[in-house]
């Protein structure tokens, strides 16, 4: 918490001719707000999982993996790197595309569909003790599995079905005491893809 005290003396002290003795103002605290405030929900979101060749070195096989992506011209994010994987998100429009691409260049492609994206949002995530264990357990209840998970310095992301996100949504709001006005929809920008 950051504290600032304010050592200013009043108008009225500076011009009364009886006070001896400046007062001091009262104290004023200034803190960030805490805890969880907003959630958004991104949908049309797919995930894969990609297997490397057995005869390509892990370094080479998860170099050739992002070449031949972004020379697909396909945006991905949550990427995780496994021992003998990849596995990420992309939007659901180029799933076809990216599962084409990564074939062709010798991959083991699982693809998934018909996902969505929680994103819980608070100003200090980081700071908050057992958040990830609050969310989790609303998703439990919501029904909804959890495909891919990731943070960043204010959000926690959870890669969900689809369907399962009306359930999803009324449980975290439970939770965290919001209400309808926290909830906000995005869509991934989608660009025509080179040939």
């Amino acid at each position: 918490m950051h504290k600032v005290t304010a050592d200013a003396i009043t108008m009225d002290q500076a011009t009364s001719p009886s006070s001896s003795e400046p007062s001091r103002a009262r104290d004023v605290f200034y803190e960030r707000e805490r805890g969880v405030y907003a959630l958004r929900i991104l949908r049309d979101v797919a995930h894969a999982v990609v297997r490397f060749p057995k005869a390509d070195s892990r370094t080479d096989a998860i170099q050739n993996l992002f070449n031949t992506v972004a020379k697909a011209g396909i945006p991905l994010f949550l990427i995780k790197l496994h021992r003998s994987s990849v596995t990420f998100a992309l939007a659901g429009a180029y799933l076809d595309r990216a599962a084409e691409v990564l074939q062709t260049a010798g991959y083991d492609v699982s693809i998934r569909r018909d996902l969505a994206m929680v994103t819980v949002v608070a100003s200090s995530m980081r700071e908050m003790a057992g958040i990830m264990v609050d969310i989790a357990d609303a998703l439990y209840e919501a029904g909804a599995r959890i495909y891919e998970a990731g943070d960043s310095h204010d959000t926690v992301q959870c890669l969900i079905e689809a369907d399962r996100v009306p359930a999803a949504i009324e449980q975290l709001c439970k939770v965290f005491h919001l209400d309808k006005s926290a909830i906000h929809e995005e869509h991934l920008p989608i660009q025509e893809l080179p040939s």
